[in-house]
């Protein structure tokens, strides 16, 4: 049984004032630190500007700065971990016994290549992910982790020098589900930017690209408009596209696109439904360093968390995942 806000509160309450109780203890070190490397760095700074040393006279006051910059770096990340490792935890159990909560690990590499979505994409040269949740919610067994994937990409300035960028595939929420129903074939539901932009023209270059083999099988037309507007489908399989897209799927699909307000993207593969949220919005997160005292204890704080957890695992409901329709084989 998933707890309120508050009555999280209360189980946490002794680890929350122990942790609020060392990141005081971390201010208090980091700005010890601050004010005599300040201090240092800038007597040292004056002495060898009375000499007459020129730029060399900033270089102490530069270099505390730089002390300063690694202390707070060391300080945030500290806190950082211990936040994630002893409140983040118990906070994911406490929304649902079932569940485990990893912060260092991600949803893995061979289950983002599975899932198809980004199959167009060049393959990450960089893949990284943080805050992996796994269970079973009802019936539906469920993982998920933030995700950024990228790929580097090599382009020639105007002077003809190489030059090298990071861009990005995805960032944001990559959550993966049991469907319960083991699928013959492969079926994408993809945003639908083409016709957005093209009308007509644009479903024609979807046929052309299906054909030319750069999505799976065929485009699949489907009858509610507003879906149609939004997305683009294509399978292997149209008969099993459209026993699994069925119309209150697709409205609940709509919904939940509506709802995260983003251009959401789903496949049905090997039994499983994967979804990909872009989102910039980096998740269960602890208040700053140097947030007020005590902010962990206000249940408004907690609040925030439990919705950000909503958030991730709404898929189940929105999707209905756990009504099984389907029985596996």
């Amino acid at each position: 049984m998933q707890v309120s806000p508050v009555q999280a509160l209360r189980e946490l309450e002794p680890i929350l004032r122990a942790i609020e109780a060392e990141r005081s203890q971390r201010v208090h070190q980091f700005a010890q630190i601050t004010l005599w490397s300040v201090i240092i760095g800038g007597l040292l700074s004056l002495g060898l500007a009375m000499v007459q040393m020129g730029l060399w006279s900033l270089a102490p006051l530069v270099i505390a700065l730089i002390v300063v910059g690694v202390a707070y770096a060391s300080k945030a990340s500290e806190w950082r971990n211990t936040f994630k490792a002893r409140v983040m935890t118990q906070l994911v159990r406490l929304f649902h016994p079932s569940l485990n909560y990893y912060p260092m690990r991600a949803i893995p590499e061979a289950e983002y290549h599975l899932s198809m979505l980004f199959h167009n994409a060049p393959k990450p040269d960089r893949y990284r992910g943080e805050d992996y949740i796994e269970g079973v919610i009802d019936k539906t067994d469920i993982r998920l982790s933030e995700l950024h994937t990228e790929y580097e990409e090599v382009y020639y300035d105007s002077k003809g020098n190489r030059q090298e960028r990071w861009v990005t595939i995805f960032r944001g929420l990559f959550i993966s589900a049991d469907f319960h129903k083991h699928f013959h074939g492969i079926t994408l539901v993809l945003p639908d930017t083409e016709q957005s932009w093209l009308g007509g023209l644009g479903q024609w270059l979807q046929n052309i690209s299906a054909k030319l083999g750069n999505q799976p099988g065929e485009l699949v037309k489907m009858e509610d408009p507003e879906f149609e507007r939004l997305f683009k489908v294509f399978s292997t399989d149209q008969v099993e596209a459209r026993y699994i897209l069925t119309p209150n799927m697709i409205r609940r699909i709509v919904e939940f696109r509506n709802r995260t307000n983003s251009q959401v993207r789903l496949s049905f593969i090997a039994s499983r439904v994967f979804v990909a949220i872009p989102t910039y919005h980096n998740y269960f997160e602890p208040p700053s360093l140097f947030a007020p005292a005590d902010k962990l204890l206000d249940p408004s704080t907690l609040a925030e968390y439990f919705e950000e957890l909503k958030f991730a695992l709404a898929v189940v409901d929105e999707l209905n995942l756990n009504t099984r329709i389907w029985t596996k084989r």
